[in-house]
């Protein structure tokens, strides 16, 4: 049997959490995804991942899901994987898109634990099987217990790692120590990435078989720069771009992320359009405290 690790080798890098680019009225924009794609491809991303929380996938109807997915493929044309991120508050929506995303040739899918209603450990298992026996395509857990208020122990993620289909987990927290001991029980052929930004570099120390974030859209190379090093030995200087890139996401903590990242991405001549609301609108004051504090850290190449 071919090892995880060996087979989806491409994901052990830096991956975007994709922000999904709009138009002036709202709709999904070709043209501005199409050119955040490419922009951040040349910067050395290891893939991307679409429609979860910074996609705005839950403030998407399905076939905006969809059309999203079929257009980050078409740009990416193979060059980089592509995880499609399925979740939904029910298992049918979860199921139909992780057809769609089979069919549309998405190298994986993911979902986070199905939230609001409390369901039970039982239920949560079933719901990924449901969605791992969907289509033939690997299906990437998602563990996020401040957002879905549901935590799985260890041993709930050993029980899925031996379902056939679901490779891996997307573990966004900062307790380090609990992905150490879900990696324990799971064995190195289930293949955990690293939510948490800020902690990207602790997260690969204890293991992470790669990186999904958020601020990799507007500090790509930066990431990719400190997982580099990392892979390089050179932990010194690995730890000095943390500090470095940690020094932003501490004034992005001042705004919502998504409106933070967003008018970022504008200076830096990308313009993602606004976030949906209820995500928070910029005041023109804002913005140019958010441009006050960019050009501060020359690496964000503001215009």
């Amino acid at each position: 049997m071919r090892s995880n690790r060996k087979k989806y080798a491409q994901l052990q890098g830096i991956i975007p959490a994709l922000i999904t680019p709009y138009e002036d009225d709202g709709r999904i924009s070709d043209k501005r995804t199409r050119e955040l794609v490419r922009h951040l491809i040349s910067q050395g991303v290891a893939g991307f991942y679409l429609s979860g929380s910074t996609g705005e996938g839950f403030l998407q109807t399905v076939e905006e899901r969809q059309s999203f997915l079929e257009i980050v493929m078409d740009e990416a044309k193979k060059e980089v994987p592509v995880i499609a991120h399925v979740g939904a508050m029910d298992t049918a929506t979860a199921v139909a898109l992780t057809k769609h995303a089979c069919g549309a040739g998405a190298t994986a899918v993911s979902a986070v634990t199905p939230f609001y209603y409390k369901h039970g450990s039982e239920q949560i298992k079933r719901h990924y099987i449901d969605i791992a026996e969907a289509a033939d395509i690997p299906l990437i857990a998602y563990h996020f217990p401040d957002m879905t208020g549901s935590k799985q122990s260890a041993d709930f993620y050993r029980e899925l790692s031996s379902v056939d289909g679901i490779i891996g987990l997307k573990f966004t927290s900062m307790n380090t120590y609990e992905m150490q001991q879900i990696m324990d029980v799971c064995g190195e052929d289930f293949l955990v990435f690293n939510g948490p930004d800020e902690s990207c570099l602790a997260g690969l120390a204890m293991g992470a078989f790669g990186a999904i974030g958020s601020t990799y859209n507007i500090m790509p190379a930066k990431f990719v720069e400190l997982h580099r090093l990392f892979r390089q030995g050179r932990i010194d200087e690995a730890r000095a771009v943390q500090y470095e890139v940690n020094k932003v996401i501490n004034e992005l903590l001042k705004y919502d992320f998504i409106a933070f990242e967003r008018e970022i991405l504008r200076l830096q001549g990308f313009d993602t359009g606004l976030p949906r609301k209820p995500i928070q609108q910029l005041s023109d004051a804002q913005r140019a405290d958010i441009r006050e504090t960019a050009s501060r850290f020359p690496f964000l190449n503001i215009r």
